[in-house]
């Protein structure tokens, strides 16, 4: 996989993709050890193995699933089916079904826009996975979607850590995560740093303008301006 980029990065990439492979299998194999030990006997950590195990299949799953995304991207395999699309519609289905009492729709204008549904749906959930774990675990994200002439700006705001001004530039490539001391303070849920390259990925093949907001300690606000098209 050259991901399109040059040797140095290559290797670095190579290391970050083994790296974030062997901590969940890590903690898998562990678990397992100790199951195999003493587990059946102790139901306490019976139930902590297995959500263990869950969590950090899940992580690969993630992890793996974003590499194929990026891979077929950087070839050109990765083809979008733009079709005209009801956002705020779609928009409120998805939080729907993500089913997570921190998200709340402050503002929802009808708008119709030309997109891949699928892709999109795939932006939503790297956006809000974003803002939900880098936010505490009693605030809530909010979303907004308002509409002017010929674009709509959808926003993702929450009250979490913040992004430092030198950090911005750097949050949508492979890899890059916030310092792990400054998030721990939350849930200290790890994330394998690609959800924001896969969204700025779909955002730039739909023409979606992606700017950043944030101060340290007070939230961050990402804001999606996107194309319109008029309903029939």
């Amino acid at each position: 996989m050259q991901f399109g980029i040059d040797a140095e990065e290559q290797r670095r990439f190579i290391n970050d993709v083994s790296h974030e492979l062997r901590t969940p299998l890590t903690i898998i194999r562990g678990y397992i050890d100790l199951l195999e030990t003493c587990g059946a006997d102790d139901p306490e950590l019976f139930n902590e193995a297995v959500t263990s195990i869950k969590k950090s299949a899940q992580n690969m799953q993630s992890l793996i699933e974003s590499l194929l995304f990026l891979a077929r991207a950087d070839q050109g395999r990765q083809p979008l089916n733009k079709v005209p699309i009801e956002l705020d519609e779609l928009l409120k289905k998805f939080i729907e079904d993500y089913q997570s009492p921190r998200i709340e729709i402050s503002k929802l204008t009808p708008c119709r826009i030309l997109a891949d549904g699928e892709f999109l749906k795939k932006m939503f959930a790297a956006f809000l996975d974003n803002a939900l774990r880098y936010s505490a675990p009693d605030t809530v994200v909010e979303v907004e979607l308002t509409t002017e002439l010929d674009t709509a700006t959808l926003k993702f705001i929450d009250k979490g850590i913040g992004i430092a001004t030198e950090d911005r530039a750097k949050i949508f490539d492979r890899f890059y995560r916030i310092d792990k001391s400054r998030t721990k303070q939350f849930n200290g849920e790890s994330s394998v740093g690609l959800g924001l390259s896969v969204a700025k990925w779909i955002a730039d093949r739909h023409g979606i303008i992606i700017e950043v907001e944030s101060e340290l300690g007070a939230g961050s606000t990402f804001i999606l301006t996107i194309p319109t098209i008029r309903s029939s």
